[in-house]
């Protein structure tokens, strides 16, 4: 049987077909008659998933769930219960997405239906691959470290917008607004407004320094992020939340599918003998794109001889937008990351060089001029 289930965070909604093609036998069109009276709605608690499973147990059943904020939790607990779950990525169910009835008991067998049909041989959407609760801790250890830069970098350009706009001039041109010897020299001025930021700097540092410690701490020994974190570019976040998201690096067969993974490939629309550029995917994890256009600009300025930068060069030579390039320089630079982890073996680098790189990825943040997050990159 394929099971649809659409998951909110007090209700569960659920719808079960026969799986094999062919003519459904009389027991079994009994059984899913009785299952879907069950559970065709019933609160997203323990106590109702172990009651389903129960319910399930001598059949082979199959569950699929659209990824959302519940579904990590769900699907645990129902395959430490003995049950087969898929999760899919929203964007690939065009069904629901594009259905002009959008119920949640619509939703639930549309999904049955592309289970039903995946168990078949029809593939039309991609597996998510759902980490375990440990790694999914880590991967939200990142998240957390991640919004505490970005805070801390909208309360530096806050400064000096502040600073700019009243005409206030400080005695030196501060690389770090937010050191020590500027925020003394900002609190001399005695301006509320100013008073205020300083002080949200204060706290979020003591965060930021608390939780890079932690996740430090998290990914020393482990071997995967030892090997990202030694090419130029990456520093201790970067390198942590892209060993969080891929875990095994035996998951991906090539250095396409693994750059495909985070979304930095172009879509394919061919047709007949058009085949236009086209913008990348933007599938996968955010972040991961996100942080792996500042680990670019950082690669770029400290590691001048890599396949990567010299691309990137290439590119903005041959006339193409900065931020075009980083992209494309982006998806090089993940097949370097590929080839560091495939091959087990440490990016061959100045140390002194890959200090650098690390301190620069950390202040890119910023200066967000190269990077809309709102603009699709364009490949050739």
């Amino acid at each position: 049987m394929a099971v649809g289930m659409d998951l909110h965070s007090k209700m569960t909604v659920v719808h079960a077909v026969y799986a094999d093609n062919g003519e459904v036998p009389a027991r079994h069109q009994k059984f899913l008659n009785d299952f879907n009276r069950e559970f065709s709605e019933f609160p997203s608690t323990p106590k109702w998933y172990k009651k389903m499973a129960s319910f399930v147990e001598k059949h082979e059943c199959h569950v699929l769930i659209e990824n959302s904020t519940k579904t990590h939790d769900v699907y645990w607990f129902l395959t430490n219960l003995g049950v087969s779950v898929t999760v899919a990525q929203a964007q690939d169910l065009y069904r629901i997405t594009k259905s002009v009835r959008k119920t949640d008991k619509n939703d639930a067998v549309e999904l049955a239906g592309y289970l039903r049909r995946r168990l078949n041989g029809e593939n039309e959407f991609a597996e998510c691959y759902i980490p375990s609760p440990e790694w999914m801790t880590k991967r939200e250890m990142c998240r957390g470290l991640s919004g505490e830069k970005d805070y801390l970098a909208n309360t530096k350009r806050k400064i000096r917008s502040h600073l700019l706009l009243h005409g206030i001039k400080l005695r030196a041109e501060y690389t770090d607004i937010t050191c020590d010897k500027a925020l003394r020299e900002l609190a001399s001025f005695r301006d509320p407004y100013l008073m205020m930021q300083i002080q949200y700097a204060v706290d979020a540092r003591k965060r930021i320094s608390l939780m890079e410690r932690t996740v430090e701490q998290m990914f020393t020994c482990h071997r995967m992020y030892q090997l990202i974190y030694s090419i130029p570019g990456f520093g201790v976040l970067s390198a942590a939340y892209f060993t969080s998201l891929i875990v095994d690096i035996g998951r991906f067969p090539d250095r396409g599918r693994f750059a495909a993974s985070s979304g930095v490939v172009p879509r394919m629309r061919s047709s007949a003998d058009s085949n236009p550029n086209c913008a990348t995917t933007h599938r996968g994890d955010e972040l991961a794109r996100y942080l792996l256009m500042f680990c670019v600009l950082a690669h770029v300025k400290h590691a001048p001889d890599s396949v990567v930068t010299r691309m990137y060069r290439r590119l903005v030579a041959n006339g193409k937008k900065k931020r075009e390039a980083l992209v494309a320089a982006g998806r090089k630079l993940l097949t370097v990351v590929f080839a560091v982890l495939r091959d087990d073996r440490p990016y061959v680098s100045d140390p002194e060089e890959l200090m650098l790189s690390r301190e620069s990825e950390e202040s890119e943040r910023e200066d967000l001029g190269l990077i809309d997050q709102k603009e699709d990159g364009q490949f050739d």
